[in-house]
């Protein structure tokens, strides 16, 4: 038996997983953690600026943002690369075209508001300071005009990213209580 027949034999024999792999539940959660500590940071830790720098909630803010970046940077891979768990009963094609649509604009969202993050802080001719004294290096030349129009993008983005994030929360929950599939069981 060649060894393309081989691993195509082993491969129909294993029993599909349950849940998603490890990495890619932990980084959903650890994502999950993030977002919601850069939106509180954000909301109620205030912008105003300290003596000589950002307010140590904003440094905070900062980090959350890099967070989710990092683990977006993690968890696509580990998507690209590991075995998914089918949705048992498998869902209609509207629900999987609205499902895949759904995360498409998350992960754009998770990628899209920290660069813009960053950005707009850099374009205000500032590094991006970070708890403990870091800073991040400047990737461009401050231009006030900039600076402006993508915090106005990062802010009005920020507002439909939650309105996209409670449209995922609700699905999750009209998946795992009213259809009674196992959507939100894989990623527990």
């Amino acid at each position: 038996m060649n060894t393309t027949m081989h691993a195509t034999a082993a491969h129909v024999g294993r029993a599909a997983p349950a849940r998603y792999p490890t990495l890619v539940r932990a980084a959903h959660w650890l994502t999950v953690l993030a977002v919601l500590a850069a939106y509180l940071l954000v909301e109620f830790g205030g912008e105003e600026e300290q003596a000589g720098g950002v307010s140590t909630a904003m440094q905070w803010h900062y980090l959350a943002g890099l967070l989710v970046l990092l683990l977006l940077v993690v968890r696509l891979p580990a998507l690209a690369v590991g075995r998914f768990p089918p949705i048992q009963p498998a869902p209609g094609r509207v629900t999987h075209l609205l499902a895949r649509i759904t995360h498409l604009a998350l992960y754009a969202f998770l990628l899209v508001q920290p660069l813009l993050g960053i950005l707009e802080v850099n374009l205000a001719g500032h590094a991006v300071a970070l708890p403990g004294g870091w800073s991040l290096p400047m990737l461009v030349q401050p231009d006030h005009a900039w600076h402006e129009r993508l915090g106005e993008w990062h802010e009005e983005l920020g507002e439909i990213f939650y309105w996209v994030i409670g449209l995922h929360i609700v699905a999750a929950l009209w998946h795992h209580f009213v259809v009674r599939d196992n959507t939100l069981r894989r990623m527990l």
